[in-house]
């Protein structure tokens, strides 16, 4: 928990226009990392930043991650998918740079902070940065040479449709020390195409996929290490007059001689070779669309008496027929004290006396909505709060459905995904419990686990990639402790990252049982041959999936890997 703390306190979260206003018109150096909600910030180089500012420890430095999404300023950034990290002093755009390129990040950011330093110490003018992305294109040239920034040309195309293509990774130590070329050069000298090269910063669990096959010979975990110390380069490969896979033809080549096994990590079979593209190229299977890839968030509306007088029927119809799922409706008259509990966060408002008012009026209607990037989504449909601005929000439901007499506006939505969760659990009481897939599970493994608990209508409500340290094991698996299996279990759970999901459901508890199993795969296999563990376990220790036993259990696990996921990290 002291470690999520860390985080947070290192790289503040902006997801509105008001937060990133007030972010970058700080005093001092702000570097802004800016994301897409389909990818995410940039994880790779969060243990650098830390190092830098450790190191430095200097107050005038901060650092942020901004989403694109929903903020109008980053509007321009929406729908690429290199990382992109800009930066601020006192309000003014100084210096930018585009992909995860670390000793690029740390000269500019040790020089920036310098420079700022200087100009609030002595005066000066902020010269303000020129920032022109190029236009991301759908079809280029043939020949996608070493060092070029393309995508999709009709060679790839050509190469990954006809599975005729392998992908190689040169290793940070070879492209610091200034190798590429030399590689790259050697690799077309023995009748390869270098069809597509590209920087990229592999995140541990890159480098764990990418090196499944090796989990178990000596010195896997001090080359995991090595590979994610720094940026890489990934090449995307085809023999000359390939008819078929590359892949075992290069894999020969690497294993050839020492130098290229020194240098170079490659793809080591022809049934891996498209989840490695995936991994490494995602762009090349498929150009992302933060349309198509935001993850699906739950939120509450409420639709407030003096609307649900009129308008009820109406405003649900929009609300459906502006892309959510209404999953659950529940009518409710509250009373005072339910009223004042709801709304506990807003006692010190002016408008507090006539929200209770209004909430107690009558009868209102709860609605448990669903929709990708909900969030948000839900408060850009409700329009401004403020009743002096809803005239001017044409479109918005609070405008459609205003009642002209009220005080307060027609409906409530929640501002955050935590609010969202404590506005649900206050209407639509539901019980959460941690799900742990094991190490050693393919993606597509994952992806079908997580389908079968969304099928059995359990919700998704976080979810993180991380590798397992021997003390949240021990908490994890008190079930385990003084059992003849405990080391070995304590072993494979702290071998690779696993997946960590929070799912809620009513009666959670007690259903995920029927779609996990027995623990023992053997006895899932016999008594429920279409569960889980039946499916993808082996045994008692590597039975792919962990569940916390009871509501309790599940409560401490999720807040030692999650936090408090009903507290506003803003706060």
């Amino acid at each position: 928990m002291a470690r999520r703390r860390q985080e947070i306190a290192l790289q503040a979260e902006l997801e509105t226009q008001e937060e990133w206003n007030d972010a970058i018109n700080k005093e001092g150096l702000t570097v802004v990392d800016v994301y897409q909600s389909y990818g995410g910030p940039c994880k790779a180089l969060e243990a650098k930043f830390r190092a830098i500012k450790n190191t430095l420890g200097d107050p005038l430095l901060a650092f942020v991650v901004a989403k694109a999404d929903t903020i109008d300023s980053l509007e321009k950034f929406r729908g690429r998918c290199e990382p992109c990290f800009l930066f601020y002093a006192s309000g003014v755009l100084v210096d930018s740079c585009i992909g995860a390129n670390a000793p690029e990040l740390q000269r500019k950011i040790i020089g920036g902070l310098e420079h700022e330093k200087k100009i609030l110490k002595e005066g000066g003018q902020r010269t303000e940065h020129r920032m022109e992305l190029a236009p991301e294109e759908e079809d280029e040239e043939d020949e996608i040479e070493a060092g070029a920034n393309r995508k999709r040309s009709p060679s790839i195309v050509n190469a990954v449709a006809s599975h005729q293509y392998t992908l190689a990774v040169i290793r940070p130590d070879a492209y610091a020390n200034g190798k590429t070329n030399e590689i790259v050069d050697k690799i077309k000298h023995h009748g390869f195409r270098v069809l597509l090269q590209q920087e990229h910063q592999l995140t541990e669990h890159d480098a764990r996929q990418f090196h499944r096959q090796k989990m178990n010979e000596a010195g896997y975990e001090e080359q995991i290490v090595h590979m994610t110390n720094g940026p890489s380069v990934v090449l995307l490969l085809q023999k000359t007059d390939a008819k078929e896979s590359s892949v075992e033809q290069f894999r020969e080549l690497v294993h050839s001689e020492e130098a290229w096994k020194e240098n170079v990590d490659c793809t080591q079979s022809p049934d891996h070779v498209q989840q490695d593209l995936m991994l490494l190229l995602p762009g090349i299977v498929q150009k992302p669309q933060s349309g198509r890839e935001k993850q699906i968030e739950r939120t509450l509306a409420i639709i407030r008496p003096s609307a649900f007088k009129l308008h009820k029927d109406a405003i649900i119809k929009k609300i459906h027929d502006s892309g959510f799922e209404v999953t659950r409706t529940a009518e409710v008259h509250l009373t005072q004290a339910q009223a004042e509990q709801f709304y506990s966060d807003k006692k010190n408002e002016p408008y507090f006396h006539d929200l209770m008012h209004e909430m107690t009026s009558g009868p209102s209607t709860a609605l448990y909505i669903t929709k990708k990037d909900g969030v948000q989504a839900f408060r850009t449909l409700l329009g401004p709060t403020e009743k002096n601005r809803i005239k001017e929000a044409a479109g918005t439901l609070r405008n459609e459905f205003d009642i002209v007499d009220a005080k307060i506006n027609s409906l409530h939505g929640a501002r955050t995904q935590a609010e969202a969760n404590r506005n649900l659990q206050f209407f639509f009481p539901e019980e959460r419990i941690l799900v742990i897939l094991k190490p050693n599970l393919t993606d597509q493994q994952k992806t079908e686990i997580v389908e079968a608990f969304r099928k059995a209508h359990f919700f998704v409500m976080a979810r993180k990639t991380e590798k397992l340290t021997p003390e949240q094991v021990a908490q994890l698996e008190k079930s385990h402790h003084g059992k003849d299996h405990y080391e070995e279990l304590v072993h494979y759970m702290t071998s690779g990252p696993s997946e960590l999901l929070v799912l809620v459901k009513e009666h959670a508890s007690k259903s995920w049982q029927d779609v996990v199993g027995p623990e023992e795969p053997a006895k899932a296999s016999e008594t429920a041959p279409h569960s889980l563990r039946a499916m993808y376990g082996k045994d008692l220790v590597h039975n792919a999936i962990d569940v916390s036993p009871d509501v309790q259990h599940a409560k401490n696990d999720i807040h030692l890997i999650f936090g408090d996921l009903d507290k506003d990290e803003h706060a």
